[in-house]
């Protein structure tokens, strides 16, 4: 009898656990510190909230397998950050009022990459193409557009 009760309540926790780790939060209800919740659209983040936002570190990761990791500020990427997509590109450097800004560098699946300065998503100013080989050509873009000499 004694074993079917431990049996019986353990099986209750499990259940309540199991049942509170996919309740869908919003980010209003949530105390300041550090959360990790499930949120709406399949979204999960794991970082610090403040005053009802994100704000500061913390990893999001979207129900495609997308993921940022890096700053935040009032529920927008800012600052410096990490974001990678399920095709296998990864991008490092600055985020400003959520889009890629300023300095970073994109790893193209395949082992290329472009190193220079970005405006709203865009390769946008001076930068370099680097081959998995490792030899480098200097480049220029105007909003994503390679401008040739």
């Amino acid at each position: 009898m004694k074993k079917y009760l431990a049996i019986s309540l353990l099986l209750i926790l499990i259940t309540q656990t199991t049942t509170n780790a996919q309740e869908v939060f919003t980010i209003k209800e949530l105390p300041d510190g550090w959360n990790k919740v499930n949120l709406e659209g399949g979204m999960v983040y794991d970082g610090e909230i403040f005053e009802g936002k994100i704000d500061g570190k913390g990893k999001m990761t979207w129900a495609d397998s997308s993921s940022y990791s890096g700053n935040w500020l009032a529920n927008m990427r800012q600052g410096k950050g990490t974001m990678k997509w399920p095709n296998g590109n990864v991008y490092m450097g600055m985020f400003k009022d959520d889009e890629i800004n300023g300095k970073g560098t994109l790893i193209y699946a395949d082992g290329h990459k472009y190193a220079g300065k970005f405006r709203d998503g865009l390769p946008h100013g001076s930068g370099k193409f680097i081959y998995q080989d490792g030899k480098h050509v200097k480049c220029k873009h105007i909003e994503g557009k390679l401008i040739t000499d």
